[in-house]
C-alpha cells in the first residue's frame, strides 16, 4: 500500500537527516552511535497515538511552535514525497491524489496533527517548548526555519553524491 511505502520513506528520510551531522572522527562516531541507538530504542517503543490532544497550554505551545517553524515539517515532507512520486509515474495518479487529500484534510490531517502533538508532548516540557518558540521568533530562528530544509536536502544529496563517487572508485 502506498501509505506504508510513504511511511517507510519518510522515516528513512528523517533518519538519514541525522547522518549529515556526523563527523569522521572517533568522538563523533561514538556520538553518532549513541544517537542511532537512542533512535532505534525510541522507534521500537513508539506507540502511535492519534487521540485528541488536551486543549491546554502545552498543546497550544506545540501548535505555535509547529506554525513558527514553517516549511518542511512532516506535512510538507509528505507532500514533497508525493510530488516526487508523481514525477516518477510509478504509482497511479488517482492513488496519489487520494493519499494527498487524506493527509491534507479530514481524518488523515487530524490524526497526523494529533500524533505530532503527542510526540512533542513526550519529548519536550512546556518550559522547553516556550524556549523553542522564543528562539523561532528571533531572526536567527526564522532563518533556521527557512534554510534548514534546504540544508537538510543538500546534505542528503551530498551524501548520495559521495556514495556514487565511492561506488565508482570501488569498480576501478
Amino acid at each position: 500500500m502506498y501509505i506504508t511505502r510513504l511511511t517507510c520513506i519518510t522515516t528513512l528520510f528523517c533518519l538519514l537527516t541525522f547522518t549529515g551531522y556526523s563527523q569522521a572522527d572517533t568522538v563523533a562516531n561514538k556520538m553518532a552511535s549513541g544517537i542511532y541507538q537512542r533512535i532505534e530504542k525510541n522507534m521500537k517503543e513508539f506507540q502511535l497515538d492519534t487521540t485528541a490532544a488536551p486543549d491546554d497550554k502545552t498543546t497550544k505551545k506545540i501548535i505555535e511552535l509547529r506554525n513558527l517553524r514553517g516549511g518542511f515539517n512532516i506535512n510538507e515532507a509528505i507532500d514533497f514525497k508525493i510530488q516526487e512520486d508523481r514525477q516518477k509515474n510509478e504509482i497511479p495518479t488517482a492513488e496519489l491524489d487520494k493519499v494527498s487529500i487524506f493527509f491534507k484534510s479530514g481524518d488523515g490531517k487530524k490524526w497526523l496533527d494529533n500524533a505530532m502533538v503527542w510526540i512533542y508532548r513526550r519529548q519536550f516540557t512546556y518550559g522547553e517548548l516556550k524556549q523553542l518558540v522564543k528562539f523561532y521568533k528571533t531572526s536567527a530562528g526564522q532563518k533556521m526555519a527557512t534554510n534548514f530544509p534546504v540544508v537538510m536536502m543538500q546534505s542528503l544529496r551530498a551524501a548520495e553524491m559521495i556514495k556514487e563517487i565511492y561506488t565508482q572508485l570501488q569498480k576501478k
